[in-house]
């Protein structure tokens, strides 16, 4: 799985015509090549021009066969595409290393965690396939940023990716691809009912939702999304109390609910999954949003001597993950006790700072002493916005229907 002309061909045009292509010193199997190839890697490191003379000086042989060789290697070229060789040469690479990976599991696969493995199985595969994305330049990063502002501006009533809570989207203008935003509160404050809602809000504008419980089980969360949905109070549900005509109601909402793509897995326990999961739907483009309730209950495969570090680990991979995927994560947590005496803040994030520093956004759910508590006036707090300002916005939580309302006439 190699064709030494191929390789010699990449090498003359990155040495003669000055072709900026990526490559790995195991792309070419001819030892002379790997050397070159290593040569070239060391150069461009070190930010020094990569000429016949420059690479003959960092190889350890013959000066005069290294110059001999090096001058002929063009000789087979004319009439050639130098994307198109260089691509075969890539090709060839990764079939190398995915026939090479192919055993490495055969040998491996007995002793394994499945689980645990076949994510480093992914990661390798991602390694491999993702080798020739280069590094972009300066001007090159300016032009995609401008291309995304203009993108934006022509986008500028594109809400697909909006809460439905007004105040709340006007500061925040929606969720965001490759953020992660973490919506903290004390128990029984509603953060469940509010990520669901909003998952509900956005799978309604034709977005693939999964949505990742690791506290309730499918009938609960379902019987909450009927319940705002058939304005039903949800205790009713619970206790069997319903009248007749809510049963007609409760069809007709089930109907509405089961056209929308939202992906409700109560089966995930760590993070490992969670990224495996995601994987699988980004490939089939079935992923535009991820909700994670709650991190706290959330474990990690890797071995950890604190929780807080266990925590840490869950958290970065978390935001890489929503960079990787191009999707908004939310991931719902718990505060600590000391939320329930006052306003939350930062300090509040149970067991790790960690979340402080790789959210972009937190948000803190929570009744300010002296709100309205008979309407259920509640606060969400904008405690971090990275793109944004923070800032305070009431909603109305009605905990019998599980819903949050604007604070609106008609909300």
């Amino acid at each position: 799985m190699y064709d030494e002309e191929i390789e010699k061909a990449v090498l003359y045009y990155i040495i003669f015509d000055k072709a900026d292509y990526l490559i790995q010193e195991d792309d070419f199997v001819v030892d002379r090549n790997k050397k070159i190839a290593r040569a070239i890697n060391e150069l461009r490191q070190e930010k020094q021009e990569v000429s016949m003379i420059s690479v003959k000086s960092r190889i350890r042989a013959n000066q005069n066969q290294v110059l001999e060789y090096l001058s002929k290697i063009g000789d087979n070229i004319y009439g050639s595409n130098a994307d198109e060789l260089y691509d075969k040469l890539i090709k060839l690479s990764q079939k190398r290393k995915m026939f090479n990976l192919a055993h490495e599991i055969l040998k491996n696969i007995e002793n394994e965690d499945i689980t645990v493995y076949s994510q480093k199985v992914i990661e390798k595969i991602n390694d491999i396939t993702n080798q020739t994305e280069k590094e972009l330049t300066l001007t090159e990063q300016l032009v995609n940023t401008v291309t995304q502002i203009e993108n934006n501006w022509k986008n500028k009533s594109d809400y697909s990716l909006y809460t439905g809570l007004f105040d709340l989207d006007k500061k925040m203008c929606g969720l965001h691809n490759q953020e992660l935003t973490i919506i903290g509160a004390r128990p029984g404050v509603g953060k469940t009912t509010l990520a669901l809602q909003i998952a509900e809000k956005i799978a309604s504008n034709d977005k693939d939702v999964l949505f990742i419980s690791l506290e309730m089980s499918e009938v609960q969360l379902l019987q909450k999304m009927i319940a705002r949905d058939g304005n039903i109070n949800s205790y009713k549900m619970k206790m069997g109390t319903l009248e007749d005509e809510d049963f007609d109601t409760i069809t007709e909402v089930a109907s509405r609910l089961s056209q929308m793509s939202i992906n409700i897995n109560t089966k995930i326990r760590n993070v490992q999954q969670i990224e495996l999961q995601c994987r699988k739907l980004r490939n089939k483009d079935k992923l535009d949003l991820v909700i994670i309730d709650y991190i706290q209950l959330l474990k990690s495969n890797e071995k950890f001597t604190i929780r807080e570090q266990e925590v840490a680990d869950i958290s970065r991979r978390l935001k890489l993950l929503s960079l990787e995927l191009d999707v908004p994560i939310v991931a719902l947590c718990q505060l600590n006790r000391n939320a329930d005496s006052g306003e939350p803040t930062l300090a509040d994030l149970r067991e790790s700072g960690s979340l402080e520093q790789d959210a972009d956004n937190i948000l803190f759910l929570y009744q300010e002493n002296g709100q309205d508590t008979e309407n259920n006036i509640t606060t969400i707090k904008i405690a971090k916005q990275r793109t944004g300002e923070t800032g305070k916005v009431k909603v109305k939580f009605d905990k019998g229907k599980s819903a949050f309302r604007n604070l609106v006439t008609g909300g």
